[in-house]
């Protein structure tokens, strides 16, 4: 449910044969389908937006075809929540995921901002339901687990990165993604995976999920909600 599969467009795969090998190793692994979130942030990435997605989400799946793999895509994207969010989706639209009403955010600030609350805000009044992506990431540090507990009984769902059991993205997130899954904060988990030479790590985190904290518990945040939430609602 979060990736940066697409090809050549963000910071994940670099090439169409990034894209096929981690697809490969994807379907090794047991994946059958992946959503497509590329970074939606004009900053860095300007030409990244919901048409433009699905074009390429479309050209990767005839890529998949012709590779004779049988795997889904779906597109979606990984919003960036800046001051100028709410302003860039009105004119662009919202990258939901799968086509649902469920949009995956990130925002990365040393103090929480209100406008982070606005386009929360904003999302909510218009349907949607947002995902907060790896807040055991962030940087911000101002009483940031009693801003996560607000929006979250605001109806915001928390989603864990699964790299972060392996120690591979340093101590506050290897510390924070147990922390949140002993306090049952996260709803979902995902991989976030970017290119393939990464890809192993973020698998690996399955497995020390698992043995941590559960495999009944990992798999039913892996997929079964994913499936829920996003496919069934």
């Amino acid at each position: 449910m979060h990736s940066h599969i697409l090809p050549g467009i963000d910071d994940g795969c670099a090439s169409l044969q990034e894209s096929i090998e981690s697809i490969r190793r994807l379907k090794d692994h047991g994946y059958v389908g992946t959503i497509c979130t590329p970074h939606c942030w004009p900053n860095n990435f300007p030409h990244i937006t919901p048409e433009h997605i699905a074009v390429w989400r479309d050209a990767l799946a005839d890529e998949i075809d012709k590779a004779g793999l049988d795997y889904l895509l779906w597109t979606g994207g990984e919003l960036r929540i800046y001051p100028g969010a709410i302003q860039w989706m009105q004119a662009h639209g919202v990258p939901t995921l799968a086509d649902s009403s469920y949009v995956l955010c990130d925002f990365w600030e040393p103090k929480w901002q209100p406008w982070i609350d606005d386009t929360f805000d904003w999302l909510m009044s218009e349907g949607y339901k947002p995902i907060l992506a790896h807040p055991e990431r962030s940087p911000t540090h101002d009483d940031y687990d009693t801003h996560l507990d607000r929006i979250v009984e605001q109806g915001v769902l928390l989603q864990g990165n699964l790299r972060c059991f392996t120690g591979e993205e340093g101590y506050r997130a290897d510390q924070g993604v147990r922390q949140y899954m002993q306090e049952g904060r996260y709803t979902l988990l995902a991989l976030d995976m970017h290119r393939p030479e990464a890809l192993q790590g973020r698998l690996d985190g399955i497995a020390i999920a698992s043995e941590e904290f559960g495999a009944d518990r990992v798999n039913a945040m892996i997929d079964d909600e994913v499936r829920r939430l996003i496919f069934e609602s």
